[in-house]
C-alpha cells in the first residue's frame, strides 16, 4: 500500500505520531509532505492567540507546562539554525530521513503546485496531520481516501480540545476517532475508534498524553491494517452529523471552571 503523510509540525503531540507510524511502515511510506509557516492558533488577531495560550498555561499541569516550553524551546532552536535543522531530532524530517523517504516542503497542502505533486505519486491513502481544512482537490488525490484522527469520540466532540471539553462536561469516558475526510470538518465514516476512561485523578494533560502518544498511533496502524486486507468497508461507522456537537478554543473563563471541576473531581470523586 502507498501511504504518503502530510504534517505541520508540533514538536509534543503530532510529530511522535507521525515518527512512530514512520517507524512501523518505513517501507510503505512513499512520502512526507511538511507545511510550513504559521498556522491559526484561535484566531486572527494577537489578543485572541495569546489568550488561548494563557489558557492553555492555566489548563496545564505546572511540570507539563515547562516540559513542554522546553520541547518547543528545543525545536525552535534547531528549525533556525540553518545547519542544524536537517538533524532535528524532534522533527518528523529526521525520522523520514533515517528510512530514506522523501520529505517535500510546502506553504499550503491545499496549494495547487503540491496537488499536483501529490497526484504524481499515486498514494492508496494520504494521512493529513497539516494543519488546514483540505479542499475537495487534495482529498480526491488519493485512491482510497485520506485519514485523520481525532481525539473524540465521534461524532461527538468535533472541534477544537476535545478532551478537555469532556472533562470539563463531567463524561465518564473520551476517547480517539480514525475516520475518513470529507469536506466537512471532523466529519466522514468512522474506521477505528478507541474508548479512553476519564478517571479520578486524571487531568486533561494526562488524558492528552494517553489519547495523542498511546492510543492514537496504534489505532492508525489498526486502521491501516483494515485497508490493506480489504476489509475496511464493512467496518466503517457512521459519523452521523445529526448527533454531532462541536466546541471550539476554550477561553481564560473555561481553564479556570475546568480547574474548579477537577478539584471538586480530586476531592469528591465526581
Amino acid at each position: 500500500m502507498r501511504i504518503y503523510i502530510t504534517v505541520s509540525e508540533e514538536p509534543v503531540y503530532i510529530n511522535p505520531f507521525v515518527k512512530k507510524l514512520i517507524s512501523s511502515l518505513p517501507h510503505e511510506i512513499i512520502g512526507v509532505g511538511i507545511q510550513r509557516g504559521k498556522t491559526v492558533v484561535a484566531g486572527k488577531g494577537l489578543l485572541e492567540n495569546f489568550e488561548y495560550l494563557l489558557t492553555l498555561a492555566v489548563i496545564s499541569d505546572p511540570f507539563n507546562l515547562i516540559k513542554r516550553f522546553l520541547i518547543y524551546a528545543s525545536f525552535i532552536f534547531f528549525e533556525k539554525i540553518k545547519f542544524l535543522s536537517i538533524m532535528n531530532p524532534l522533527s518528523v524530517s529526521a525520522t523520514a530521513h533515517k528510512y530514506n523517504i522523501p520529505v517535500t516542503y510546502c506553504s499550503d497542502v491545499n496549494a495547487d503546485y503540491f496537488i499536483r505533486f501529490l497526484k504524481k505519486q499515486k498514494p492508496d491513502v494520504i494521512i493529513n496531520q497539516a494543519q488546514r481544512i483540505l479542499s475537495k482537490d487534495f482529498i480526491e488525490v488519493p485512491k482510497i481516501g485520506c485519514l485523520n484522527r481525532h481525539a473524540s469520540l465521534l461524532p461527538k466532540y468535533r472541534g477544537r480540545l476535545a478532551p478537555f471539553w469532556a472533562y470539563l462536561n463531567g463524561e465518564e469516558e473520551t476517547g480517539l476517532s480514525i475516520h475518513f475526510i470529507d469536506e466537512q470538518l471532523d466529519n466522514g465514516p468512522i474506521l477505528v475508534q478507541k474508548r479512553v476512561p476519564i478517571d479520578r485523578f486524571d487531568t486533561v494533560d494526562k488524558l492528552l498524553d494517553r489519547i495523542f502518544l498511546e492510543v492514537a498511533p496504534e489505532a492508525m496502524l489498526e486502521a491501516l491494517e483494515l485497508i490493506r486486507s480489504g476489509k475496511y468497508l464493512s467496518c466503517l461507522m457512521d459519523n452521523d452529523s445529526s448527533k454531532a456537537t462541536y466546541f471550539s478554543s476554550p477561553k481564560l473563563k473555561d481553564a479556570l471552571r475546568y480547574r474548579l471541576v477537577m478539584l471538586r473531581r480530586f476531592i469528591l470523586g465526581k
